[in-house]
């Protein structure tokens, strides 16, 4: 039976002294959401190249125009729905999911330069598994795919604390679900995740390959002023 690659992705509206909080200090309110900005315009360009994918942009925060003129043309925009993080990707999945035969994955917007190839690794690990988790550095997943519901895997969960991802997989061990993992990557939320990106850019940039132009010039320019040059 074929099946049909959904995509969900998650951001805030880019308002400042509301999204990048963690990197406020050293960088201004104003800076910190320039930053994330540039953050989800790179990976918005970036996900137009999956092929044969059906994009969902969930949203929060703020006025959604703020965002849709560069939202890709492909991808609706959704209000993000819940309380908590978990009631919200539950709800996100039941969107993505409503249609008979879909698989879809659910990524952040704090890893502008996730590996498309892990994303597409994703829906290739779904047709044994029902369940496929990108593990982050910060103890938490970048990437949640699935095929159906699940309820049990977003609730009673310590979301924000390093222990998303063990007491996912403790759940998933307890329903008796069948896990794939993708390889270690991070969110950039805080100054060393930010130092991280940093030498990433750095080597995309030498390297000639996936660059991220918005984020390398807001980068730069904060770069510029917090040194005077």
């Amino acid at each position: 039976m074929p099946y049909y690659k959904k995509l969900g992705i998650f951001v805030r509206v880019p308002v400042a002294g509301e999204v990048k909080t963690r990197l406020v200090p050293p960088l201004s309110p104003q800076e910190a959401c320039d930053l994330y900005h540039a953050f989800i315009n790179d990976l918005f360009l970036r996900v137009t190249r999956l092929k044969k994918v059906a994009g969902t942009v969930f949203y929060a925060g703020g006025n959604p125009a703020m965002i849709e003129d560069f939202v890709p043309d492909r991808f609706t925009l959704v209000p993000q729905e819940g309380d908590t993080l978990g009631e919200r990707l539950l709800n996100a999945f039941r969107v993505l999911l409503q249609d008979e035969g879909s698989w879809a994955a659910i990524i952040g917007s704090d890893s502008p330069d996730v590996p498309l190839t892990y994303v597409k690794r994703a829906y290739l690990k779904l047709k044994h598994r029902d369940i496929v988790l990108g593990p982050a550095f910060d103890g938490g997943y970048y990437l949640i795919a699935m095929k159906s519901i699940i309820p049990s895997l977003f609730r009673d969960i310590a979301w924000g604390g390093p222990t998303v991802l063990a007491e996912t997989l403790g759940k998933i061990q307890t329903d008796g679900l069948e896990c794939a993992l993708l390889p270690l990557w991070y969110d950039v939320d805080d100054t060393h995740s930010l130092a991280l990106l940093e030498s990433v850019l750095l080597a995309k940039r030498l390297q000639k390959i996936d660059r991220l132009q918005h984020t390398e010039r807001v980068l730069s320019a904060i770069r510029k002023r917090q040194t005077g040059k």
